[in-house]
């Protein structure tokens, strides 16, 4: 990763173990907080805030892990891809200033399009524990 001085996610060691797929590009990692069970983000490895600040090479790679992260989570329901470009909001230890794109399993009979009680609010989170991001690791990794 890059070596981007205040970014948690270019210099954090934490991040390391929760790795699903380490691309050439872009990395895949099980999120810590969730907002539903089995929720993973998908980031440059290059720190950028915008989408407009990636290669072709870059958005390639990065739509090709979130489209194999979907097909992975998809439990019959399809899944959610939601990507928030908020560079003013502080980060808080959910939000963070690095381009991310979440990736997470929909529900049968979901009434809402967000998957917390409101957008824009981090109410909905909550920290899974390490055996529930190992399990889902154990999940995403395997082969199909």
């Amino acid at each position: 990763m890059s070596n981007q001085a205040d970014c948690d996610w270019c210099n954090k060691v934490d991040l390391e173990w929760r790795v699903i797929h380490d691309r050439k590009l872009c990395v895949s990692f099980v999120s810590k907080p969730w907002f539903r069970k089995g929720h993973c983000l998908v980031i440059p490895k290059k720190h950028a805030i915008q989408v407009s600040e990636l290669t072709d090479q870059e958005n390639q790679e990065v739509m090709d892990e979130i489209g194999a992260l979907s097909n992975a989570l998809d439990n019959g329901f399809g899944t959610g891809v939601i990507q928030k470009y908020m560079p003013l909001q502080s980060e808080n230890g959910v939000k963070m200033d690095h381009l991310h794109f979440h990736v997470f399993p929909r529900f049968e009979n979901e009434e809402l399009l967000f998957p917390v009680p409101v957008p824009n609010s981090f109410a909905g989170f909550y920290f899974p524990t390490d055996e529930e991001i190992k399990k889902c690791l154990e999940y995403l990794k395997s082969p199909e």
